[in-house]
């Protein structure tokens, strides 16, 4: 029995099916929050128990008769999953942790080096999953996003020249990688970055956005320090598309080497121009766009 936390998020949509294909042919139990929906689930050896990533007591209860854990969810509740494997003796589990322990900005950088630090040393067999930033589909909080400001709006800002290197990953690409580590022992006591199959250019994404949406744009410049102003103003009024880690990340380039994945666990991840299609065309098929 293995046990999947945040199922019903971005990459959790392709983990079951990658997790088949991968030769895993056990049961599943998912841990979901009381209204989600999992009406897209068919898998017959799958079941579901309600309960929070945060409350330990309903992480030991979903773990109870489990062999191993696949962790999608925020790696900040990943202290609670592992006591729980504690306590329910399960040795194997997968974190998905984030390219942002890298960040130069160690206000955040440093809370991710901390948390992993605890899973190095938990006793565990343990697989750390570090992805970059995750797109496929309206769950995305990143290029979703950038999709719907690009479809809405005929002049869009840019912070600085935009010249910022990105490296975004495809959802069923991290899902078929996770797949891969927790059916390959080989991955214990590792952890891999994960990213797309090349780096670009901040603006190159949003041209290749707005060319995939059909539309055309006028991309407008924004000095740093007006864009982090921005920032800091819409960190004050609560704002979900602009804060003032979005505007300093921004401006550092994220790029990651994957070649241990690759090496280990056969990953191959496809372009974000061969992405950013299939995003564009799921958020047309919902409706959103």
């Amino acid at each position: 029995m293995l046990l999947i936390t945040g199922i019903t998020g971005l990459t959790g949509r392709f983990l079951i099916t990658a997790l088949r294909e991968a030769g895993y042919s056990g049961n599943i139990r998912c841990l979901i929050r009381e209204h989600s929906d999992i009406s897209w689930i068919t898998d017959e050896n799958i079941e579901f128990v309600k309960g929070d990533v945060t409350d330990v007591k309903s992480l030991i209860t979903a773990c109870q008769g489990v062999e191993g854990v696949i962790h999608l969810v925020n790696i900040r509740s990943s202290p609670e999953v592992i006591e729980a494997c504690k306590v329910n003796n399960i040795k194997r589990v997968i974190i998905v942790s984030t390219t942002g322990i890298f960040s130069k900005y160690q206000q955040y950088s440093n809370e991710y080096k901390r948390l992993e630090n605890i899973i190095i040393n938990c006793g565990l067999d343990y697989t750390i999953i570090r992805p970059t930033m995750i797109y496929g589909n309206h769950q995305d909080k990143n290029i979703h996003k950038l999709v719907k400001i690009i479809n809405r709006n005929k002049i869009i800002p840019v912070v600085g020249k935009g010249y910022g290197l990105m490296q975004p990953i495809y959802a069923k690409d991290l899902a078929t990688v996770i797949a891969q580590a927790y059916t390959n022992d080989i991955s214990i006591g590792k952890a891999y970055n994960v990213a797309g199959r090349t780096a670009i250019r901040f603006c190159d994404i949003m041209a290749m956005i707005a060319k995939n949406l059909g539309v055309n744009r006028i991309f407008i410049n924004v000095p740093y320090p007006m864009a982090l102003l921005g920032g800091y103003l819409g960190q004050i009024i609560g704002s979900s598309l602009i804060n003032v880690e979005r505007i300093q990340r921004l401006q550092e380039d994220k790029v990651f080497n994957y070649e241990e994945a690759s090496k280990d666990l056969g990953f191959s991840p496809i372009a974000f121009e061969e992405g950013i299609k299939l995003e564009v065309a799921s958020l047309k098929q919902a409706g959103i766009i």
